[in-house]
């Protein structure tokens, strides 16, 4: 049998495996909202009451089990201690029968049902009319809660101290008064719950009003139902342990898990497109990123399975690519003009973080503080990135190593130059000694979210930050305008092959040198356009890796350590973005509390570089 039958029967039992899914998913799918929903519902809830109310009945045994030895205990003129000890021993006993006995019903549990039904729609519109209320009380109290934290900012900027994050402003809500209607409803409530404790008691005799009284919260969190759906309720219904209650257990798991059928249905029509076309995805695309492509959909239809916000992540992950790219987009002159991966970035990310301190200093603010910034930083990336182009000039064939080398050494470096730098704004320095804030929080003084918050608007959880995508835009645009330039042509031509471009006149360590300069330049935006979406500008160490993780994403776009193209720089980012976005919480929800998030980042970022090695052939690049 060959190799392309052998695809075709995977791809064919694939898509069965998956049509039978569809069709399973899409009969369960719409009975959420039918009336089977509700019984399972009805059935679940029943359970998970009688479930805790024979635990609070169990407690109950048990207290009276203490009351009456300690009386015991008292009467036979026992002392404190061993009237503590009795009662102790009492109330071991007790638990340990009735837990391993178990409280069973004495009447027809059947006669929940009404009264259940009941306090539950009394709890709903108790808790509607309570919403409402709080919702008018903020809206009347928010003018005054803003003046309040603008007032407070205010006064901290006045003082020269740093203005943290922005936070939401809050209501105080200790002035909220129940309404009179809030408080019908409640008493609504209430003689409906006595209805519900009298069902109870003729269910567990033994139950008394104390015992009842003492339940009642946990009693209503049980029948509460307030904006949760079939999904919410079921979930919580059975981590309670009442999934015995159910009558077709398999029934009810198929209402529940439908929508999860049909998200398995899309992935396994993908998963047969790939096997039926690898060969040319192969061609095309290349092994690793169609890894990371299958990945990245993988981790989609996990954040579905999981029920995780995948709008939200995926606007998480436009955000991150757009704060990214610019420094992703800094390897592409250093590839071009011949020194391969510009691992020396660092450069020009300090060059940046200078440019954004002095706006601070300076006290410049918005787009104008911004603009300064990139100014200043440009401008000393240029000087910078001259006189690193000498260098590399000097040591050609060993640029990977040289870069490397120069990315730490100037982080190093800089380490020392932020203790004394000579800025003296509060928001910089810190409040006692010498010395940079190893983190400096940007505001609306500053130039936070200046690019992110430009024309973004919202379709339900997905934002659009559209001022830093057509930053982004601009960026890439213009950069592909200078590669289409005589100079940008002479500069690819370097890159490619540097003796035959010298034999054709062309001055090859000039178009080095404006190639290092570019690079280190544009990494100096890139760091301001990362800064200024992350809200921080972080000094010190922060910069030593920010090299790595763009050399990796263009890597991961298509590019080798000598070509490459812009459109390797937009598919890169999102995909290494985006599977650093969509993993940290799909690997929270499989393995809660791990870093297994960053394992994964170092292990793509470094795996992909050493791939792109491994079939660069280490030669010179002399």
């Amino acid at each position: 049998m060959t190799k392309n039958k052998v695809q075709r029967i995977v791809a064919i039992v694939l898509v069965a495996v998956a049509v039978v899914m569809a069709v399973v998913g899409g009969i369960h799918l719409p009975q959420r909202s039918g009336e089977k929903a509700t019984a399972i519902i009805e059935e679940l809830r029943i359970r998970t009451l009688l479930d805790v109310t024979g635990v609070g009945l169990v407690d109950t045994y048990v207290e009276i089990a203490r009351e009456e030895a300690m009386a015991k205990g008292k009467a036979e003129g026992l002392s404190l201690k061993e009237r503590k000890v009795k009662a102790e021993e009492a109330m071991a006993e007790t638990r340990a029968k009735y837990e391993s006995e178990g409280v069973e019903p004495q009447a027809d549990t059947a006669i929940l049902l009404p009264v259940v039904a009941e306090y539950a729609a009394q709890l709903e519109v108790y808790y509607d009319l309570k919403t409402a209320a709080e919702e008018a009380y903020v809206e009347a109290h928010m003018a005054e809660a803003e003046a309040a934290a603008e007032a407070e900012r205010q006064a901290k900027i006045d003082a020269g101290q740093e203005v943290g994050e922005e936070k939401p402003v809050t209501v105080d809500m200790s002035g909220f008064v129940a309404t009179p209607e809030m408080e019908a409803a409640l008493a609504s409530a209430d003689e409906s719950f006595v209805a519900v404790g009298e069902a109870l008691m003729q269910i567990y005799p033994a139950l008394d009003d104390s015992a009842l009284k003492t339940l009642k919260p946990t009693i209503t969190n049980v029948v509460l139902q307030q904006g949760e759906g079939f999904t919410q309720l079921y979930d919580r219904y059975m981590a309670a342990g009442s999934g015995e209650a159910l009558t077709n257990p398999v029934n009810a798991w198929l209402i529940r898990y439908a929508d999860d059928l049909l998200y398995g249905t899309a992935a396994l029509i993908v998963l047969a497109l790939i096997v039926l076309f690898y060969e040319t995805l192969c061609k095309k695309l290349g092994i690793p990123r169609i890894v990371l492509g299958v990945f990245f959909i993988m981790l989609c239809f996990m954040c579905l399975w999981f029920d995780l916000s995948l709008p939200s992540l995926l606007s998480n992950t436009l955000v991150r690519m757009g704060m990214n790219a610019v420094m992703v987009l800094a390897m592409v002159p250093g590839i071009q003009c011949g020194i391969s991966l510009n691992l020396g970035l660092p450069i020009g990310l300090v060059a940046g973080l200078i440019g954004g301190l002095c706006t601070i200093e300076w006290g410049i603010p918005g787009v104008w503080g911004f603009i300064v910034a990139i100014a200043v930083g440009c401008l000393i990336a240029a000087v910078c990135g001259w006189l690193y182009a000498l260098l590399l000039n000097r040591l050609k064939g060993e640029e990977m190593s040289v870069t490397t080398y120069v990315g730490f050494s100037i982080v190093s470096l800089m380490c020392i130059a932020w203790l004394v730098l000579p800025f003296n704004s509060l928001k910089l320095r810190w409040p006692m000694g010498t010395g940079l804030r190893n983190t400096i929080g940007l505001d609306s003084t500053n130039f936070k979210h200046i690019l992110d918050d430009f024309l973004a608007f919202e379709i339900g959880d997905f934002t659009i930050p559209t001022g830093l995508l057509l930053f982004m835009a601009l960026m890439c645009f213009l950069m592909w305008l200078f590669t289409r330039s005589k100079t940008g042509v002479a500069m690819s031509a370097v890159g490619n092959n540097p003796r035959f471009a010298e034999a054709t006149g062309i001055n090859v360590d000039k178009m080095r040198i404006i190639g290092t300069v570019l690079s280190t330049v544009l990494g100096a935006i890139g760091i301001l356009v990362y800064s200024q979406s992350y809200g921080f500008m972080q000094l010190y160490t922060a910069p030593r890796q920010m090299g790595f993780i763009a050399a990796s994403a263009i890597l991961i776009g298509g590019a080798s350590t000598s070509r490459c193209k812009i459109s390797h720089v937009i598919i890169g980012t999102f995909l290494f973005q985006g599977v650093l976005t969509l993993g940290m919480p799909v690997a929270n929800v499989l393995v809660p509390g791990s870093t297994i998030s960053e394992t994964l980042r170092i292990l793509i970022s470094n795996g992909i570089i050493l791939y792109a090695l491994t079939k660069s052939g280490g030669e010179s690049r002399a």
